[in-house]
């Protein structure tokens, strides 16, 4: 009954997070109603200008940099004054813009990608192999802060990943300490709880 256009756009956004065939429904034609050629641009220049950095995993533009050779690295690993000593490993993406929005951790990153959880690791695959590998080569580094939320797969995650860290015998491990409550997740603290939250860490 709908165009095949439409019924290949439900398709594709009903298996957004969040988002089930009702709502695609809905953004779909939505969607109809506006400048569609606007935000079909918008998605190409995701899947065109948009790059995984190689170290941490964080999204970058490699356009923007100014130099003669596209980087593989975002421009916060890139940055020379950012403190090399000390690892934040976070579950994703929206997690490290909320630590950086604090403007109270000067050190690097690592996205995990997901978190572990009581029948297993969640949909999208931890990068496990790639933090040990990290740690392993990078010989700056002294602290690693678990900067995952204090939620029941948060804290799962953590142990596991301090079994892992067992190894690195030089390494001091800390999880974000007084000032995010239990249960509540990195992405969505107010950004003094958070920094808050990286000053006590223990």
């Amino acid at each position: 009954m709908l165009p095949r256009p439409l019924t290949k756009f439900i398709e594709l956004f009903s298996k957004v997070p969040g988002i089930g065939p009702r709502q695609a429904h809905r953004l779909a034609f939505w969607f109809l109603k506006r400048d569609v050629y606007a935000f079909s641009m918008a998605l190409k220049d995701l899947a065109d200008k948009v790059s995984v950095c190689k170290q941490c995993f964080f999204v970058f533009d490699p356009s923007a940099s100014s130099g003669q050779e596209q980087p593989t690295t975002c421009s916060i690993c890139r940055n020379p004054n950012r403190d090399k000593t000390t690892l934040a490993v976070v579950e994703k993406e929206t997690d490290l813009i909320s630590i950086e929005k604090t403007k109270k951790y000067p050190g690097l990153y690592f996205v995990l990608g997901g978190l572990f959880s009581s029948t297993g690791r969640n949909g999208h695959e931890i990068r496990l192999k790639e933090l040990s590998q990290r740690i392993q080569n990078d010989k700056n580094l002294g602290e690693v802060i678990l900067a995952l939320s204090h939620t029941a797969e948060g804290d799962l995650t953590a142990m596991e990943l301090e079994k892992i860290f067992n190894q690195f015998k030089h390494l001091k491990i800390t999880r974000l300490g007084l000032g995010l409550p239990r249960g509540a997740e990195v992405e969505f603290a107010d950004e003094d709880t958070l920094a808050n939250a990286i000053q006590s860490r223990r």
